[in-house]
């Protein structure tokens, strides 16, 4: 399963429910005139969400992407998109990466350089959640954010449960709604860095009430389902971490860089097997360089 998969699904359908509101928070200035339900086909990869937007008095595509962790190809992922973007649509093209949670950002602009010679500069935007007040969110009842409170900057269990209550009164006549928004805050929440374990525990307690309202939408019990295999993703990941450490601690790293690498439950238990074996550390080396089973 890719790592981000939880991340992006939330994302994508917040971005297509909310996108109005978003955009110009994403991108100040911007003002959404149609969302592109496309996917870009000319290359295998596909862009996250596509929009005709109206930016510095003219109409421009905007195009975005979720990263939930570090990608150092990022700037060429971005640069197939906008490339075909700009031959399809013959607008100015935005590209932005939306990073959800802290980890390495690669900065634009990127530069293709043969030797001295700059043979191509890309401009790209990032927004980094954690550099953003998630005080000035809940000061200015920007809900459509609410759900990416817990990756904010100065958020804390009082804050998230205030914005809570808020949409409790917001989507009263919409459960379905109500149901979303609160399946997507607990998926950010787990992933939060920042926050205590005390004051994740007293939102999820808050949030676990809402249980036989997430039963009632077919979406989020889907999406639940998924947010509970990233959840036994995660502890795997933090499991094998630690065993390397313990045994092999010069390891720790790359043990940590192979499990970001994994994607599939069953290869990193077995990795945990193996690994819990091996009693040399060039094998375990080994073990740990070796390529991700296709």
């Amino acid at each position: 399963m890719n790592t981000q998969q939880p991340y992006d699904i939330s994302m994508k359908s917040l971005l297509k429910e909310d996108a109005a509101e978003i955009i110009p928070r994403l991108l100040p200035g911007a003002t959404l005139l149609e969302a592109l339900d496309i996917e870009v086909v000319r290359t295998p990869m596909r862009a996250d969400r596509v929009y005709r937007i109206h930016y510095r008095g003219q109409p421009h595509i905007l195009e975005v992407e979720f990263q939930a962790s570090a990608d150092e190809r990022m700037a060429l992922r971005l640069l197939v998109y906008h490339a075909d973007l700009l031959y399809d649509y013959n607008l100015p093209v935005i590209s932005l990466v939306v990073y959800l949670f802290k980890t390495t950002v690669v900065e634009p602009p990127f530069k293709e350089m043969s030797g001295s010679e700059e043979l191509l500069s890309f401009k790209y935007r990032n927004v980094s959640l954690w550099t953003l007040d998630a005080r000035q969110y809940l000061d200015e009842h920007v809900r459509s954010m609410y759900v990416l409170l817990p990756a904010m900057r100065n958020a804390n269990a009082n804050l998230i449960l205030q914005a809570i209550e808020e949409l409790l009164e917001y989507y009263r006549d919409n459960e379905s709604q109500l149901a979303r928004r609160l399946l997507w805050l607990s998926i950010f929440l787990r992933r939060a860095e920042a926050l205590p374990p005390a004051d994740k525990q007293r939102v999820q307690e808050r949030i676990n009430m809402f249980d036989e309202l997430f039963e009632q939408d077919e979406f989020v019990r889907k999406q639940r389902a998924l947010g509970r295999e990233e959840g036994k993703m995660e502890d795997s990941r933090e499991l094998l971490t630690e065993i390397v450490q313990a045994r092999f601690p010069s390891l720790a790293d790359l043990a940590k860089q192979k499990a970001q690498r994994i994607t599939k439950l069953a290869e990193i238990h077995e990795l945990i097997r193996t690994i819990s074996t091996v009693s040399d550390e060039k094998i375990a080396w080994h073990v740990l360089s070796s390529p991700p089973a296709a």
